[in-house]
């Protein structure tokens, strides 16, 4: 019996990376209806351990369960942008302080050299929008922070798992990109102030930049 359970316990948690990694990989869109039979002929897998993964990605408000409909991919709302962009900027601009006693030129560097080198690699859109969170998130792991660190993750996760990326501009990629490059310049002077300023600016143009995209999408 205990053996059964954690059995079951593996193949939900297989089945809830695999999902999360088709939805991250846009396999599966927001708004799209996930059909039990299907995803389990795409996964190989039984249907019990994929409808259980899908209950874990309701709680984590990653999918959404519609009565008598049944189950369909998280599509992000302008309510939950301005929610989750407001606790980003509050936890980001927190840990500004200990970013900068910590982070060295080296550090810096080896930032910059990795999005360098990813900037001129032709990537679908979703793959953008998550190089835009890795590039957040390492800038934040120098806080030492671990507890800030994973609820910026959880909501990163939530905006790019639930953002349709065919919303995101060429002209806000140009624009994402430039201002991460003055963010690095800004870190490498060490000005707590000047930083926490150009982070506030960077999270709300972000923020207005989605909220529009959905707007212009959904009239």
């Amino acid at each position: 019996m205990y053996n059964q359970v954690i059995k079951k316990g593996i193949a939900t948690q297989e089945a809830y990376e695999k999902i999360k990694r088709l939805i991250s990989i846009n396999e599966f869109v927001p708004g799209q209806k996930l059909i039990y039979d299907d995803m389990a002929k795409k996964l190989n897998m039984g249907v019990t351990p994929i409808i259980q993964a899908l209950n874990r990605l309701e709680s984590s408000n990653l999918v959404k369960y519609v009565p008598n409909k049944g189950y369909f991919v998280g599509e992000i709302t302008e309510t939950d942008v301005r929610q989750l962009y407001q606790a980003r900027e509050a936890l980001e601009v927190s840990v500004i302080p200990d970013v900068i006693k910590n982070i060295n030129s080296k550090k810096l560097n080896e930032i910059r050299l990795f999005f360098e080198k990813r900037k001129n690699v032709k990537q679908p859109r979703r793959e953008l929008i998550l190089d835009d969170t890795l590039f957040h998130l390492s800038i934040v792991e120098c806080a030492n922070n671990n507890v800030i660190y994973n609820l910026l993750k959880y909501i990163f996760e939530q905006v790019y798992l639930k953002y349709r990326p065919e919303y995101l501009s060429d002209a806000r990629l140009k624009v994402c990109l430039g201002e991460h490059k003055v963010l690095l310049d800004t870190l490498a002077k060490g000005n707590v102030e000047e930083t926490i300023v150009l982070v506030r600016e960077h999270i709300r143009s972000g923020m207005e930049y989605i909220i529009g995209s959905i707007q212009l999408e959904n009239p």
